[in-house]
């Protein structure tokens, strides 16, 4: 590297200490030798300034920062790092909170097509910057001013309220260890997490017990979540949780307490000796959801404003989406925006733990599987596109496998594993489940394409038509033992049987969206759309048979019958409406008594599933009328006594009992099957879908 003037380029701290470089790379030895080889670097501009930034600095503007007023105040940043990092320096110029040069650096994944390639592919200019990184990163300054006292403020504040929340921290640590319990579809490899929780205890103990010096206390966790996350190689799974606890505390670890904390406790009863204090103290649930959901939503606020970017902030992120009921699709942008920024969407040629790899796939293929399913619901573009992926699916083992130290037991589990990365031993696992819905995910994806891009290329039926027989060929290629059977009930766990159906009905979904679309484009599609609505309908109602199941299996009934059951079942009852009044028959694979017979199932179905407590109560019993009264019109219905006549049309448009009103701000029920799919589509629903 030479300057203009032909004579070799000299690193950053040598020049500005005046000191004579030696001119070695990647760092030069004289840095090394003085401790400081973390801040060598060779600069290609270093008297170069950012756009905006006066050459001379005036009193009271000192290191080229202005003084803000208040918190809300703008700071003009001066930035004499690496290449790489210029462009970050220069957007963060208008961030809110700045923070301190001597802190941490902190990672983002950059890909071949970023502004940082270019450098990376002549020298080694990232690994320079930071050596230490698992994956190919690049360094963003960190910024602060020394008037930002108001914001500080704010952020201790948060912090202590945190503290205070999980001073009784005996309910989120038995909450969080029944979650994993209970929960047989996890996205997080348990064992890193439950041997977090001994440590978290004596970390919460002692913040507590400090008293006056909370304050310092929240200042140490705020300067440990700056820092970059660090795994080892060699590190092992038992290790792992003292990255981020003891004396390296992070508010990740305590946003993903209380997100899972919070996601047991939606699906555990009022009743629960959980919610009992040990002096016998009893908290209501809701309450208790509800503070969960704000301590985690604190935690990420203060961990993004730091520029957090690391696998817990990807889970606790993600696990705070499957908890909150509104402003889902924005929780939704951070967890894919964040999953980008670590690189999760690329697995590349780089030294990582096993336990942490696999950590990583099941986190980013349960993700990807949420977005098609928001997507789908919303009837939006979808935010994970994979053929942006490399990722691939997260091996079928349980999570002891994964977390074990003993690598003969680890090569015993992989050598079971079939050429696809199955089990062949028929064993359930939560990873499991997780490669079925990813598979499913991918045509999801492929019938989002056609169904939201508008104008579609070529002949759309055949389009379709591929996309349907590529998918259920890969459905029939799974495992038999996890395939949906309706006898499972009566030999499984019903914590599978519950699986099974959810997974079954999604794949059965993803055929109801390609017969919705062929449906727009030509009449001739609605005996098969009729047939796949019959089918979701009849295979979701086997839920009404398990009422006595315990409540958290209960608690995940509304969501199959709300997703999957509902759209179809209203476009059935229409077309018996539509042939009730205009006196045809229904096409021959649908038996009109099983069509009546199942909807009034449903109705009793909705009554008992969706609690008054649910957040889609209001809707779903919106829906119910809709259906009974459908099916009175249907049963009391008198053909007139002249064929010819429209009399009975004129009558049934009279009654106008689709245009009731229900919620304020939403459009009454329409009439027409397609047009009440639309309706469906923008309703105010809670968050009932996303579960992992």
């Amino acid at each position: 590297m030479l300057r203009r003037n032909g004579k070799l380029r000299s690193c950053e701290p040598c020049r500005l200490s005046k000191v004579k470089c030696d001119h070695s790379l990647p760092k030069c030895q004289k840095c090394q030798n003085r401790g400081m080889g973390e801040r060598c670097y060779y600069h290609p501009a270093p008297l170069t300034k950012p756009p905006g930034q006066p050459r001379k600095h005036s009193t009271g503007h000192r290191m080229g920062i202005s003084q803000p007023r208040n918190c809300q105040d703008s700071a003009e940043i001066s930035y004499n790092g690496p290449p790489e990092a210029w462009q970050a320096s220069v957007l963060a110029t208008t961030h809110r909170h700045i923070r301190s040069p001597d802190e941490s650096l902190r990672p983002f994944y950059l890909g071949s097509t970023s502004y940082a390639a270019v450098f990376a592919e002549g020298q080694n200019i990232s690994s320079s910057i930071d050596d230490q990184s698992p994956e190919r990163t690049i360094t963003t300054p960190s910024l602060v001013s020394s008037g930002v006292r108001c914001s500080q403020i704010c952020e201790y504040g948060m912090g202590q309220a945190i503290i205070v929340k999980l001073s009784s921290y005996s309910i989120y640590e038995t909450s969080t260890k029944q979650y994993f319990e209970t929960n047989k579809a996890s996205a997080f490899v348990a064992p890193l997490i439950l041997t977090a929780l001994p440590q978290l205890k004596r970390d919460i103990e002692q913040l507590v017990a400090r008293g006056n010096g909370l304050e310092a206390a929240c200042a140490e966790v705020t300067s440990n979540t700056s820092r970059q996350i660090q795994v080892p190689s060699s590190m092992t799974a038992s290790k792992f949780h003292t990255l981020f606890t003891g004396p390296k505390l992070r508010w990740e670890i305590l946003g993903l307490l209380f997100a899972l904390s919070g996601l047991n406790a939606q699906y555990t009863s009022p009743d629960d000796p959980i919610f009992t204090t040990d002096d016998g103290r009893k908290i209501d649930r809701e309450e208790f959801i509800g503070e969960v959901i704000s301590g985690s939503n604190s935690c990420i606020h203060l961990c993004q404003e730091h520029g957090a970017v690391n696998d817990l902030m990807v889970w606790g992120l993600y696990a705070n989406l499957l908890g909150v009921d509104h402003g889902v699709w924005r929780r939704m942008c951070d967890v894919v925006g964040c999953i980008y920024a670590e690189g999760y969407h690329c697995e590349e040629n780089v030294e990582v733990p096993f336990f942490l790899q696999e950590a990583r796939r099941r986190v980013y293929a349960a993700a990807y599987r949420s977005d098609k399913t928001l997507s789908t619901f919303f009837g939006r573009p979808p935010m994970m596109a994979g053929r942006y992926s490399n990722r691939k699916l997260p091996l079928d083992l349980d999570d002891d496998t994964i977390a074990t130290e003993d690598p003969n037991v680890l090569d015993a589990a992989l050598s079971r594993l079939d050429k696809d990365g199955w089990n062949t031993e028929r064993a359930i696992w939560p990873t499991s489940w997780i490669r079925l819905r990813k598979n499913m995910g991918v045509f999801r994806e492929k019938v989002l394409e056609l169904s939201l891009a508008g104008q579609t290329d070529g002949d759309l039926a055949q389009q379709l038509k591929i996309i349907s027989d590529e998918c259920r060929l890969t459905w029939e290629r799974s495992p038999n033992h996890l395939q949906y059977d309706p006898s499972c009930w009566g030999w499984l766990e019903p914590g599978i049987c519950v699986r099974m159906l959810g997974v079954y009905l999604d794949y059965l979904y993803s055929e109801f969206q390609m017969q919705r679309l062929l449906r727009r484009h030509t009449e001739a599609a609605i005996p098969a759309l009729l047939d796949i609505s019959m089918q979701l309908l009849t295979t979701a109602l086997v839920l009404n048979k398990q009422r006595n199941q315990s409540y958290s299996h209960q608690r995940q009934f509304a969501s199959i019958i709300l997703f999957y059951c509902l759209p179809g079942a209203g476009v059935l009852a229409l077309e018996l409406r539509r042939c009730t009044l205009e006196n045809k028959s229904l096409p021959e694979s649908i038996s009109r008594a099983d069509l009546i017979r199942n909807l009034s199932v449903l109705i009793s179905c909705l009554e008992w599933s969706v609690l008054p407590g649910d957040g889609n109560h209001k809707i779903c019993n919106e829906l119910n009328k809709m259906l009974a009264l459908v099916l009175d019109e249907v049963l009391n219905y008198q053909p007139p006594a002249n064929p010819g006549s429209s009399d009975g049309v004129e009558q049934a448009d009279h009654m106008m009992f689709f245009n009731m009103p229900i919620i304020d701000g939403m459009e009454p029920i329409p009439t027409e099957s397609e047009n009440f799919l639309n309706w469906l589509d923008n309703a105010n629903w809670s968050n009932t879908i996303c579960r992992d």
